[in-house]
């Protein structure tokens, strides 16, 4: 009987770390993966900032739900952060896209990008300023329709 506890508690860490927190986690989700927030910004701008494994995480949540997550180096050179190899990159389109099947978009670019085979998110990994940027295409619309009004001077 001892040892049921011990079992109990294993299949806990174990649960614990294969919770989700990637494109449509909830902020428990985010927080219960990543730890404490850095900073909280949910109240001004949907924000929260993570740094774990070497890597800073800024989600963005919409609804209650993470749609856009950027992840960058937490070393930085001259202000930028260092370049995340493309094995690191590949590893977290799947640990945090929400998605295991990442493909190149069939675009000219000098930056990566890639879509799901759902069609539902896209990431782009900005080559000067070495961050992965993963979101939804609803996110991105919101997105630009934002730009838009702003741009326009509706508000």
């Amino acid at each position: 009987m001892r040892f049921v506890p011990l079992i109990f508690l294993g299949s806990l860490a174990l649960w614990g770390s294969s919770l989700p927190a990637e494109i449509g986690a909830s902020q428990d989700q985010c927080i219960a993966r990543y730890g404490k927030p850095e900073r909280d910004a949910l109240k001004e701008s949907g924000l929260l900032y993570f740094r774990k494994d070497g890597i800073c995480t800024i989600v963005h949540f919409y609804k209650g739900k993470c749609d856009v997550l950027s992840l960058f180096s937490d070393k930085t050179e001259s202000g930028v952060p260092e370049d995340l190899s493309a094995d690191r990159i590949k590893s977290l389109l799947e640990s945090e896209g929400a998605s295991p099947d990442w493909r190149p978009a069939g675009c000219y670019s000098i930056n990566g990008v890639w879509n799901t085979a759902d069609g539902k998110s896209f990431a782009i990994y900005d080559t000067m300023r070495h961050k992965l940027a993963i979101m939804t295409h609803e996110a991105y619309v919101r997105e630009k329709a934002d730009v838009a009004k702003t741009r326009s001077g509706v508000n």
